[in-house]
């Protein structure tokens, strides 16, 4: 079973996601708040495996509340539910150790699949809300150059299937190699690109154009 706490301040949007979540066997909604504050007041007595919430709401925001709940408990998995117009925030949230984000229109089939990724390790970012944030990057920074041509060809075949989403044993299939050498390739990649998780990489290669999708 995997225990879910949703925080949303809309009515009508968290009793949504209630109803979509309930019709899933192995998901269970242990709590429901409506902002941050309430979710980091109880998280000591909470018994959860992922965190669904709000990017922007009242009393305290989905970016602190994230940061406060992984500071008590780190092994949390927090997912962040966005809309197209929120994508400054995001890397706020990745710095506070948010595993993925899901588009607020998406399918139940779509936060299903986010958040079973998140809840076996990996990081989930929607495919729709990605191309979003690719059309409103400002591409290359000053130093994109010099660090891109650190970065060899079997490095660039990595980003490209870690970029599509495939999970380590996916990568691990499609490059003929183990999971061990994936996870050691994708903690160097991490170090050269100064990127945290999965989803900061992604942003990483698709701002420095290092891929295409």
């Amino acid at each position: 079973m995997i225990r879910i706490v949703l925080v949303e301040d809309l009515d009508l949007i968290r009793e949504g996601i209630r109803v979509l979540v309930s019709q899933i066997d192995d998901f269970e909604i242990v709590a429901e708040y409506s902002n941050g504050k309430e979710l980091v007041d109880n998280i000591k007595h909470l018994e959860v495996d992922v965190i669904v919430t709000d990017i922007d709401m009242p009393v305290m925001d989905g970016i602190t509340a994230t940061r406060k709940v992984l500071a008590f408990k780190p092994d949390l998995k927090v997912i962040a539910l966005s809309l197209y117009n929120e994508s400054q925030y995001y890397h706020d949230l990745l710095s506070a150790g948010a595993k993925g984000f899901i588009l607020k229109q998406s399918s139940i089939h779509e936060l299903e699949e986010g958040i079973r990724e998140v809840f076996n390790g990996n990081s989930y970012f929607s495919q729709e809300l990605l191309q979003n944030v690719i059309k409103n990057m400002n591409y290359k920074n000053a130093n994109s150059n010099t660090l891109e041509e650190q970065i060899t060809d079997k490095e660039k075949e990595l980003l490209q299937y870690i970029c599509q989403g495939l999970t380590n044993q996916e990568l691990a299939d499609k490059l003929f190699v183990s999971v061990k050498t994936i996870e050691s390739n994708k903690a160097r990649l991490m170090r050269k690109t100064n990127s945290r998780n999965n989803v900061a990489l992604i942003l990483w290669a698709i701002k420095n154009r290092v891929v295409q999708l």
